[in-house]
Parts: C-alpha cells; structure tokens; sequence
C-alpha cells in the first residue's frame, strides 16, 4: 500500500497507523527541510522504517542528512524518474526486511551487547604460548587421567553442532550470533589443546568423533531458556576442569585444565549477560529461565550433569565415562550453587536460595 500525506499531516498519519508496519518513506525536501524525517525519527516503534529524501543538490545534502536521520538514500529530483522512484522503493523494502523486528538490536552498532563485553572477553584469554609440551612427565600420569582426558577432547567436540544451533536460532540478529561465533572457536581449541596433549604421549584422535552430530533442539521456546541450559552447561564443565587440576600431578595437564575451567567460568558469565537482557524485557523470559534451571537443578537421575550429554551422546571410552561420572556429584553440587547466584541476580530476588524456590517462584507465575 502507498499513501500520499503532506508534511503538516505526517504526525497525525503516523499516530493513525498505530502499530501498522511502515516500511518506506519518501520525503520531498529542500535543504534545511527536513520535518517529517524529524518526526519520523522521533517515535522508537518507526526507527527502524527506511527514509530515502527527494532534493535538488543531493550531493549538498547527503552527510549530514545520512547522519542526522538514518536516511537510506538521497534521490535527486531534477532526474527523477518512475523507474528511479521505484527503484529506491525496492532497496528500501529489501532493507527493511533485513533489519527484522528484533527489539534487542540497538540503533548503534557498538552499543550491541557483544560490542560491550568484548574487551572483557578478548582480554581474559589464554595464550598458546602459555603451555609447553614438550614439559609433560608422562610418569606422572594416570590411566584414567588419560582416559578422561580423550573423553574430554571428544565431548568437546559437541560445541561446533552448538555454534550452528545458535546461529540458526539467532539469526535475524548480530549480536549473541558474534558472541557464538568467539565462544565456538574458544571450544574448538579445548578439542585441539587436549588432542595435541594426547599425540605428544602417543595416543591419536580419531576425525570421525568430530563429525557425530548433536540432534538440533527445537527452535522458537524461547532464547531465555537456551541461554540458561548453556549457564548451567557452562557452569559445570568449568567445575569439572576445576577439579581435575587439582587432582592431577601433571604440570602440564594441571595447566591446562586449569585454562578450560577459566575459559567456561568466562563462558557462563558471557551467556548470563545476554541472559539478563532478555530476562529484563519479559517476564515470561523469566519464567521460562527458571523452568529451564529446574528441569536441570532439580533432576538428578542424569548421570553425568551436563546439558550437552543428551544432545551428544557419543562416548568413545567407558572408563574414561565412568570417571567423569565418579566426580560428578560434587562439581555438579558446586556449580549449582553458582548457577542459583546467577539467577538471583537475573530475577533481582535474593530469596532464591535453593531447587525447591525456583519451584515455589514457578508456581507463583504459573498459578
């Protein structure tokens, strides 16, 4: 649909249009006019319509109109044509459509929440050239310490699968899909890293464990309940790479494992921050979080702890299972109480303390 409104009418015709989609505007202006692009700008519901100005001396007026008022383009009317009129109609309704509608896309790009907590992130990572293994003492090591670790490095794995699920349910945005992307290629090393590991002692990876496929979850539940599975994923593997360097006597072993815990310590903070942001906006963001936290806080007839294990349960080594499964319980224990801190602040309730009043809060929304 097309309508014609004079500049003295646009307010009114916007207020008519109510939350109707307004796709593409078209203004004629002189140098100086610019009303109803002033207006237009003015109502947040319409920042993310597309303007394109018709004006003599478009070349005059192109920097600071693009700048001031989000203007796709500048059509000069002294070479105005049905054909050129219609063309920038087109490259505004294409725009349009790829803007999309989601609400969390900010109007400037670094005040994306990736763009905020990427300094933190790119800063607290650890370096290749931290490890040394040509250092490990193999006499040191165990043999179930070594089958956890080729338990480790396959698991690992699963995280790729995970980067193409995200991405397929995020993808009419830019800033969570940055953030998979990281978080995808920081995983990738915690297969390589342990891989590398494992040759330096005589012991190869096969390729084909990078190729089992998680099963892709169902798309469209809701963003805030994927984003707790991943906090409380993350939350455990980092207790469970905690854990193990403790327990090694490997230096170089104790030091890695030491990095990966870091590494998903860093993970579930980043994936509570975009977390907190949906959880914010809705309260049903909220609630379905809390749902997702129950499912996995309260049931523990799991096995090993871990969210990803049901999406990726290929396993290569028994022992190697069996060992991650014997100190489970305890990693699991202090993760949690992490996790319930981070709920704490996501529902700015200090009374969350325990599985049974995330159930309690579930029932008070529920009922």
């Amino acid at each position: 649909m097309v309508d014609r409104v004079v500049d003295e009418a646009f307010d009114t015709y916007l207020d008519g249009l109510g939350g109707e989609t307004l796709a593409v505007v078209v203004v004629v202006a002189e140098a100086g006019d610019r009303g109803p692009l002033r207006v237009l700008r003015s109502r947040p519901e319409r920042l993310r319509t597309r303007a394109y100005v018709l004006a003599r001396a478009p070349a005059r007026l192109l920097s600071p109109v693009e700048d001031d008022w989000d203007v796709e383009g500048i059509v000069d009317l002294d070479r105005l044509t049905p054909e050129a009129l219609a063309h920038a109609v087109e490259n505004g309704l294409r725009a349009y459509r790829a803007l999309g509608t989601n609400p969390l896309i900010p109007e400037y790009y670094l005040d994306a929440t990736y763009n905020r907590i990427f300094d933190w992130f790119e800063t607290t990572k650890w370096d290749w050239r931290e490890l040394d293994l040509s250092q490990i003492r193999r006499d040191l090591l165990t043999e179930p310490e070594i089958d956890i670790l080729q338990e480790s490095a396959i698991i690992e794995f699963g995280t790729l699968p995970g980067a193409h699920n995200f991405l397929r349910e995020w993808a009419d945005e830019y800033s969570f899909s940055s953030w998979a992307l990281s978080w995808g290629a920081e995983e990738a090393r915690h297969s390589l890293v342990q891989c590398r590991y494992l040759h330096e002692i005589g012991i190869e990876v096969r390729a084909k464990h990078a190729l089992y496929k998680r099963e892709p979850y169902p798309i469209g539940e809701n963003r805030a309940a994927t984003l707790m599975m991943n906090i409380i994923s993350e939350s455990r593997a980092a207790e469970y790479y905690k854990t193990l360097a403790r327990l090694t006597r490997e230096p170089v072993l104790r030091t890695i494992w030491r990095l990966l815990g870091r590494d998903e310590s860093r993970h579930a903070r980043a994936f509570f921050v975009f977390c907190k942001e949906l959880v914010d906006r809705a309260e049903e963001n909220a609630v379905a979080a809390v749902q997702m936290a129950y499912v996995w806080l309260a049931d523990r007839r799991r096995g090993v702890k871990h969210p990803a294990g049901l999406f990726y349960p290929h396993s290569s080594s028994t022992s190697g299972l069996r060992q991650i499964e014997r100190y489970a319980p305890v990693m699991t224990d202090v993760a949690d109480r992490k996790v319930l801190a981070m709920i704490r602040n996501l529902l700015d309730d200090e009374s969350v303390q325990s599985v049974g009043d995330l159930k309690a809060y579930l029932r008070s929304k529920v009922a």
